[in-house]
């Protein structure tokens, strides 16, 4: 993480053991981009998104990571069609 400015946050995702998720194995600018990688990700492996849990951490300026969202199912519009 050398070379980022300490105002700047970086995201990775974890898996459901709170584990750096190996799959997805990334540094990311947003919390957005790190849940659209993970939703896309599972929707190109064809797994299920409530058995899909995944969580994302926050890079702490001491360079500590700590949770911003724990791992839970991704579920989105594209994933889970809202009724007509």
């Amino acid at each position: 993480m050398q070379g980022r400015r300490p105002h700047e946050r970086i995201y990775r995702l974890i898996d459901a053991c709170c584990e750096p998720h190996r799959q997805l194995d990334a540094l990311y600018a947003s919390l957005d981009e790190a849940l659209n990688d993970a939703i896309a990700w599972i929707e190109h492996r064809g797994l299920d998104p409530l058995l899909s849990l995944i969580g994302v951490e926050v890079c702490a300026a001491n360079g500590d990571w700590r949770t911003c969202r724990t791992p839970t199912a991704l579920l989105c519009p594209l994933l889970c069609p809202l009724p007509g």
